[in-house]
C-alpha cells in the first residue's frame, strides 16, 4: 500500500471558553490516498468545518488547542512554524471556504486576488500572473473571465465569487484541496 498523501490520526481539537476548554472534535482519523475523494458527513456543528480548518491550521492558537497528528505526504503540519505552514497553505494544500463573500477581499479586485496568490507561491511576475489568472477563470468557466479580472467581488453574484475562490484555490496546484461545504 501507498503512503496516503495526507492523514489525520487522533486528531482533537479544543476551544477555550470562560469555563476552560471545551472539546469539539474527538479522536478524529482519516486518511487520503493520491487521486481519492474523501466526504465528511454529519449534521451542522459536528465539526467538519473545524477538522478542516483544524488541519490548515487556520484556527486562533490563543483561543483553540490542536493534538494529534495531521500528515501531508507524511510531515506533520502541527509540528511547523508558521512561516513553514504560510509556503505549505496554497502551495501544496488549499481550501475553498464555505462562505466566499468574508474569504475575498472586497477592496481588491478579483484579478489582482487570484494573481497575488500565484506572484506570491509561484513567483510569478504580474504579467505573467494576470495570464494564468485569466486561464484559471475560464477553467472555472467564468463568463467574460477577462472583464470579470476587473470587477470587486460584490459586483458578482454568489455562484460566481464560489467560482472565484475556486480558481484561487486550484492556482498552485495543490496536493490537497480541501472543499468546505461543496455543493
Amino acid at each position: 500500500m501507498t503512503e496516503p498523501v495526507f492523514s489525520v490520526s487522533g486528531l482533537e481539537v479544543a476551544f477555550r471558553g470562560r469555563t476552560g476548554w471545551t472539546p469539539v472534535v474527538h479522536d478524529m482519523s482519516m486518511q487520503i490516498a493520491r487521486g481519492e475523494t474523501l466526504a465528511l458527513v454529519g449534521e451542522s456543528g459536528s465539526g467538519k468545518s473545524v477538522t478542516s480548518l483544524a488541519s490548515m491550521r487556520l484556527l486562533d492558537p490563543e483561543t483553540s488547542r490542536i493534538r494529534g497528528k495531521v500528515l501531508l505526504e507524511g510531515r506533520d503540519l502541527l509540528t511547523l512554524s508558521e512561516p513553514q505552514m504560510r509556503g505549505v497553505r496554497g502551495n501544496d494544500m488549499a481550501m475553498i471556504f464555505q462562505e466566499p463573500m468574508t474569504s475575498l477581499n472586497p477592496s481588491m479586485k478579483i484579478g489582482e486576488q487570484i494573481a497575488e496568490v500565484l506572484e506570491a507561491h509561484q513567483g510569478m511576475d504580474r504579467k505573467a500572473a494576470l495570464a494564468e489568472t485569466q486561464r484559471l477563470l475560464e477553467r472555472v468557466r467564468i463568463p467574460a473571465a477577462r472583464q470579470r479580472m476587473g470587477e470587486y467581488p460584490h459586483q458578482s453574484s454568489g455562484g460566481m465569487r464560489q467560482r472565484f475562490m475556486i480558481a484561487m484555490a486550484l492556482a498552485c496546484r495543490p496536493r490537497l484541496l480541501i472543499a468546505d461545504e461543496p455543493t
